[in-house]
C-alpha cells in the first residue's frame, strides 16, 4: 500500500532517494536492524520467542506444534492480547495465561480466522476474497494469490484510474499518479494521489470520485495506508496511515483516520528504518508495517496506539533499497510489491511467511510498478 516510487513525480528526487540509501545512511536505522534492547525486554520474532540478553535480543525457545508465540508469555496455546482464538472451526476464549478457554462459537467449516468466524461484517464480493493494487501508469488490478501457480494469472486489470488529481506535491511535473491505496469492508479502495488528494475508487470499474480529505491535514501530506477492523471480527474499521512531510522519504508518524468523518488522529512516531513503511491490515485487528531497505528490510507489528514496533520478521532485501513498494496481508502470509535496482529496476513479488519467517520470490519480473495495495479486512486471516 505505498507507493513511493513516491516520489517517482519527481525523477531527481526519486533518484536522489535511492542515492541516499545506496550510501547507506544510518541515520535512521541501525546496523543491528531494530535487534538492540534493554534488560527486561522480550518480544516475538516469527515463532521465536526472544530475551534480551547483553543488549541484544536473542532466542529463548522456538514455539512448535500448535502452539504460538506471545510476547509477554513465551509460547502458549493462544495468545491472550487476541482474546479468542480458532481450534479448527470452533472459536475458543484465551485465558490470561494463555491456555485455551472454552468454546464460544462453532464456524461454518473453514471459517475460523483469526478468532473469529469469517471475520464478521458487511463484506462485499470480491473484497473478502482479494488483494488490489494500483500502479503508477494508473492501471488498477486484482491480484489473486491462489493463482500464483504455474499458468496462473494473478493480477486482472479492472480498468485505468482518471482522478481528477491536481499537480504533484513538493516541485514535482507532469500529473500527479497513484501514490498509496488500501480498501474498505464495502470493497471501495481509497486511492491517495501524490497531489495529497484522497479519492475513492470502485473496485468494480475503477471510477473515481473525490473526498473531503484536506490535502496536508495534520502534517500528512502522503502516507501509506491500511484499514484495520476495530476488534478481533469486528466490522468496524479505522483506517490507518504512515508518513509526513512530502519530500521527506524516511521516517514520519502513524495516524488514523475514521472512515465515517475523515477525522485525523496522530498517534506516534514511526519506528527507526531505512524508509518509511506501507500498512496493512487485518480482521484480527492487527496492523504491519513493511519497512523496505538495502540493507534493512523487514515486516512488523505495529501498536495501533502508539506505533511502537512488536513482533517482526526479517524480510528480503532489496538492492539499492526501493524506488516503489506496497504489500498486504492475506490468508495469512504478506504479500510484498517492490521495485528495486539502481541501474536496471525490477518489479517483484514476494511472499512472507510469518509462521515460519520464510520468504519467496513468487514473482521474478512483472510488468507493473505497483505503488498501492489494498485488501479488505474481510479477507482470511489464514488459509490451511
Amino acid at each position: 500500500m505505498r507507493s513511493i516510487a513516491r516520489l517517482v513525480f519527481t525523477s531527481s528526487l526519486a533518484l536522489s532517494a535511492l542515492a541516499f540509501t545506496a550510501c547507506g545512511s544510518t541515520d535512521n536505522a541501525g546496523s543491528d536492524g531494530g535487534n538492540s534492547c534493554q534488560s527486561g525486554e522480550t518480544r516475538c520474532d516469527g515463532d521465536a520467542y526472544q530475551e534480551c540478553s547483553g543488549g541484544t535480543f536473542e532466542n529463548s525457545s522456538i514455539c512448535a506444534g500448535s502452539t504460538v508465540c506471545s510476547e509477554s508469555l513465551g509460547c502458549v496455546e493462544c495468545r491472550p492480547e487476541d482474546a479468542q482464538a480458532c481450534v479448527g472451526d470452533t472459536v475458543h476464549t484465551c485465558n490470561t495465561d494463555g491456555t485455551l478457554g472454552g468454546a464460544v462459537q462453532e464456524c461454518a467449516e473453514g471459517q475460523c480466522f483469526g478468532g473469529s468466524c469469517g471475520g464478521g461484517g458487511n463484506c462485499d464480493g470480491n473484497a473478502t476474497e482479494l488483494i488490489y493494487v494500483v500502479d503508477d501508469a494508473s492501471n488498477f488490478m486484482s491480484f489473486d494469490p491462489t493463482q500464483l501457480v504455474p499458468g496462473g494469472a494473478p493480477f486482472t486489470t479492472i480498468g485505468t484510474l482518471n482522478c481528477p488529481a491536481g499537480t504533484p506535491l513538493g516541485g514535482g511535473i507532469g500529473a500527479a499518479t497513484p501514490f498509496s491505496m488500501s480498501v474498505d469492508r464495502n470493497g471501495t479502495a481509497w486511492v491517495l494521489y501524490n497531489s495529497g488528494e484522497l479519492f475513492h475508487v470502485s473496485t468494480t470499474d475503477a471510477s473515481c470520485q473525490a473526498t473531503s480529505w484536506p490535502v496536508g491535514n495534520g502534517g500528512f501530506e502522503l502516507f501509506g495506508m491500511g484499514f484495520v477492523s476495530d476488534t478481533p471480527g469486528s466490522d468496524a474499521e479505522t483506517l490507518f496511515i504512515s508518513g509526513g512531510d512530502a519530500l521527506d522519504l524516511v521516517g514520519g508518524n502513524l495516524g488514523s483516520i475514521n472512515p465515517t468523518n475523515l477525522a485525523l488522529t496522530t498517534l506516534g512516531v514511526l519506528p527507526a528504518a531505512e524508509q518509511s513503511p506501507e500498512l496493512t491490515g487485518t480482521g484480527d485487528a492487527k496492523l504491519y508495517g513493511y519497512f523496505p531497505g538495502a540493507t534493512s528490510t523487514f515486516v512488523a507489528n505495529l501498536d495501533k496506539t502508539n506505533a511502537m514496533r512488536g513482533e517482526s520478521w526479517n524480510a528480503t532485501s532489496l538492492e539499492g533499497g526501493a524506488s516503489a513498494w506496497a504489500f498486504a496481508h492475506w490468508g495469512g502470509k504478506f504479500y510484498i510489491f517492490a521495485t528495486s535496482g539502481l541501474l536496471f529496476p525490477t518489479n517483484a513479488v514476494y511472499e512472507l511467511d510469518p509462521a515460519t519467517g520464510m520468504n519467496t520470490t513468487v514473482i521474478n519480473s512483472s510488468a507493473f510498478r505497483v505503488v498501492g495495495a489494498g485488501v479488505s479486512t474481510c479477507a482470511p486471516t489464514q488459509i490451511d
